[in-house]
């Protein structure tokens, strides 16, 4: 079978999950005799493939050219939306990146109303499209999401990576087809299980215990609250991962937490392992996580998570990490505190560490994607 994957245009300049999805997929594809090629494109030619397979609907631009790109082909496609709920995450990031400029330019006392509020779930967030409340609705362009549910339903299949990613698609998008498999993400154990912690240390000279946030540096990954969370305690603070799409957001996080935060723009595997290692706790307070790779990633070195009750991180993570609510900085605080004081020993960190090696791997990702890939194939041969 050949099989062409497409992640969109811009995906190289970003990096992130769909990356890395992408990537392991199509290895382990080649590894089991298919023919592949990757290709980071809104519009191309799919003539001579048998399946498309295109990784993250949620840049709807994009999405629409590759869609129309297999539609002109005939070529059946297989779509990974890796989709969260973009209007309520749109809400909680953008309204928090606000408030915390507020509180940092004119004092925590003229941000506390909008703090409670955002809290609350009760904040009304202006855009430069008109506004958005809590649940999603309001005044702001929701064109591109009604795009996506109606090129969504013109796919052959698709596959999400959690069900809860699945229930977000069917409810968000109105997505109400019966050819899909659940793809749950994968780690790779030669890379992060039982790293070394003290390259990571020697290199940047941190031998206390420190919180480490891996991803991109965004108002989506939310680190900025992170830091208005922690800015009382004395841990520093390592943000690992690109900046560049969001000077600013990189900047308040800095005027936040100061000489203790230390940016990183990118580490190679080895030394993010090390990283992982060497933190007292990894922390992914994020608006919208299909899983937290990251997380998965950090669990294999044994260190402690906590996660966000926004995404779905719920169904990787389950029991076995520390909860904090992204809008809240008593939470996120609460939960990195709990975290530490458990350690890398404790029962939670251990069962999330062995869970991750029986169940999280590239390859049984790459089983329900061959599984889906077959029943296209005859369901298209009909």
């Amino acid at each position: 079978m050949r099989v062409l994957l497409v992640n969109h245009g811009t995906a190289g300049d970003w990096g992130g999950g769909d990356g890395v999805q992408i990537r392991e997929t199509g290895k382990r594809l080649k590894e089991r005799g298919y023919s592949v090629e990757l290709v980071n494109a809104d519009r191309f030619n799919p003539s001579g493939f048998d399946l498309v397979h295109i990784f993250n609907c949620r840049v709807h631009h994009c999405f629409e050219q590759q869609m129309l790109s297999c539609r002109e082909a005939h070529v059946p496609v297989v779509v990974s939306p890796i989709w969260v709920s973009i209007a309520r995450a749109l809400w909680g990031s953008r309204g928090s990146v606000g408030l915390l400029q507020k509180a940092v330019n004119e004092g925590e006392a003229a941000a506390q109303g909008m703090l409670t509020q955002l809290r609350e779930r009760k904040l009304t967030v202006m855009l430069a499209d008109g506004h958005i409340q809590p649940g999603g609705d309001g005044s702001w362009d929701q064109s591109g999401l009604r795009l996506v549910a109606e090129l969504l339903r013109t796919a052959d299949g698709l596959l999400p990576n959690s069900w809860l990613e699945l229930q977000a698609v069917r409810s968000d998008l109105n997505w109400d087809g019966d050819c899909f498999e659940v793809a749950h993400y994968g780690v790779d154990p030669r890379v992060f299980l039982d790293a070394d912690p003290n390259l990571f240390r020697g290199r940047f000279g941190l031998n206390g215990p420190f919180v480490l946030q891996a991803g991109r540096i965004e108002p989506a990954k939310n680190q900025a609250m992170l830091c208005w969370a922690l800015r009382d305690t004395t841990f520093p603070i390592v943000l690992i991962g690109k900046s560049e799409h969001w000077p600013s957001y990189r900047e308040l996080c800095a005027r936040i937490s100061g000489e203790r935060l230390v940016v990183i723009d990118h580490l190679d595997q080895t030394e993010l392992a090390s990283a992982y290692a060497a933190a007292a706790v990894h922390v992914l307070p994020s608006w919208m996580e299909t899983c937290g790779l990251v997380s998965l990633e950090a669990a294999l070195s044994g260190t402690p998570l906590v996660g966000s009750t926004f995404g779905h991180e719920l169904e990787y993570l389950e029991g076995d990490a520390w909860y904090a609510d992204p809008a809240d900085p008593n939470s996120i605080r609460g939960a990195v505190l709990a975290a530490i004081q458990a350690g890398r020993h404790c029962r939670r960190t251990q069962r999330m560490k062995r869970r991750v090696l029986e169940r999280f791997n590239w390859e049984q990702t790459v089983d329900a994607t061959e599984r889906l890939y077959k029943r296209v194939i005859r369901k298209n041969m009909k």
